[in-house]
Order: C-alpha cells, then structure tokens, then sequence
C-alpha cells in the first residue's frame, strides 16, 4: 500500500490527493450492509479475468498492485504522448487518482480461498462498489467518472472525457498482457491414457 500511497504523493491537487491517500489508508466499504464483505490486502490481493477467444473463455488471476502501478505508469506516459503530439490538454491528477483507486472494489469483490481465489459472495461489481464509495466519500465528479467508466463503451457508463478514454483503453491493454503472461506461467497438463483405455477409446483398435 505504501507504494500507491508514494504514487499518490504525485497528484499536485491538494485536495485530491488528501482524498486519494486517506482511502488508500483506510479501503472499506461505509454502509453498514456490505461490513460483513472480507477485504484482502492490496499487497497479496488477487483478482479472476477472463479473454473471449475462438477457444472459448481462458480465466487467469491478475496481481491487483501491480496492475494498479502499472496502469498508473502507462496512463502517464500516454498522457504526455497525447499532450506533446496532439496539444490535447488531459488532467493528470484526476487520471492519476483514478488509475490509483479504480480496482480498490476487488479487494471486498474476492478472497482467497482453500482451493484459491474464490469470489465473496458480494453482488455488486468492483467499479460499482468503487464508484460508491468514492461518491460517499466526495471525491470530484471527474474522477468518479473515469473510473465508473474504466469498462469501456459497452459497460454502463460510457468513457465521455480523455481522461476516462486513456485510463480505459490503457487498462485493456495491460489486461491482454496480463493475459498472455497468465497463460504462460500456468503449467502444462499431460493426459496418459493406458492401453486398456486406448482400446476403449478406438474400438479396440491401436496403432504403434
């Protein structure tokens, strides 16, 4: 946590950035009804996602801190692409803030389990869960936006600013090469069938 908590030293704000440190110190959920919701730590926090491919869904876990730092990264260095190359203004804090908090809501969303990540039960998703708290909390109206809109076109709140377009197509990136990596790191499985099984499979026919 103290490496978001550096991270959001960054945000020149004030106000935003007492905002964004004070939830990073204390990530809980304020009403009453969603306390009985475990949180996992940020630094050992896992999360489930899955890619849509010819081969059906592949479900990897995703690191929650270093996505976050990462998305944080990239975000920051496109902004500055876009502001160098096509003199678009983009509000660093507001993007910086969101990038930071926009996945708080998994911490409540899942937990580890006996046979490993394990969803809790909650019903609300992450970015709804986040978007409450950070409107109980009163952060900017920008900032709720951006991250209410980190799913993109297709989730319920359409990304209508730069800032809330950089965070969201730069989170889809990072989510593909966390896929990729995923996909690597699991191990291969073998499946041996004995002869017996061989005959049953092939009608009793085998080849050498």
């Amino acid at each position: 946590m103290q490496k978001l908590i550096d991270l959001a030293q960054k945000i020149k704000d004030e106000e935003l950035r007492r905002k964004v440190i004070e939830i990073l110190k204390d990530v809980r959920l304020s009403n009453k009804d969603f306390k009985k919701y475990p949180r996992m730590d940020i630094e050992e926090a896992r999360t489930l996602f899955g890619v849509s491919g010819s081969q059906g869904t592949s479900t990897v876990e995703r690191d929650i801190l270093n996505h976050t730092l990462s998305l944080a990264d990239v975000c920051l260095k496109f902004a500055e692409t876009v502001e160098k190359n096509y003199k678009v203004p983009i509000n660093r804090d507001n993007l910086l803030a969101a990038a930071i908090v926009h996945d708080l809501g998994h911490l409540f969303e899942y937990k580890k389990g006996k046979s490993g990540v394990e969803h809790t039960g909650i019903m609300l998703d992450h970015t709804m869960l986040g978007v409450a708290e950070l409107y109980h909390r009163g952060f900017p109206e920008a900032v709720i936006h951006i991250v209410a809109a980190h799913a993109g076109e297709h989730g319920t709140t359409p990304p209508r600013n730069f800032e809330a377009l950089i965070l969201h197509y730069c989170d889809s990136l990072l989510s593909l090469v966390e896929f990729q990596v995923g996909q690597q790191e699991q191990p291969v499985q073998f499946v041996l069938f004995d002869e017996e099984t061989i005959k049953k499979m092939t009608g009793g026919k085998t080849e050498d």
